[in-house]
């Protein structure tokens, strides 16, 4: 596994990260961390695309909270990481796959 010169507390760690009116870090810090945990490391290792309900499924995380992670991924001050996405099957039929893609542009030497 590849590492960038951030540290991995440097991306779970941070309670500012989660904004929202209803966030209550008490209540929420623990259990969006783990799940930001749960998702990154099932992507990092992800031989196949997936789909939201493949992540959710092996994760156990909800679809939209999948969806909200996977965009969190290419904030800068996430790692700017590459979140790729492409249709699966028909187009028309609107189901999306997605790898994500480490940035190691900052990897340490």
């Amino acid at each position: 596994m590849k590492h960038t010169n951030m540290k991995q507390a440097d991306l779970f760690e941070q309670e500012q990260d989660h904004k929202g009116i209803v966030y209550n870090p008490k209540y929420d810090y623990k259990r969006l961390k783990k799940q930001k945990d749960r998702i990154w490391f099932l992507m990092l290792g992800a031989s196949s695309w997936l789909t939201l309900r493949e992540i959710s499924e092996k994760t156990g995380d909800p679809e939209a909270s999948v969806s909200a992670t996977l965009r969190m991924f290419r904030r800068e001050s996430e790692g700017g990481h590459t979140v790729m996405k492409r249709p699966r099957g028909q187009r028309q039929r609107g189901l999306w796959e997605y790898k994500l893609v480490e940035n190691t542009s900052n990897e340490a030497s």
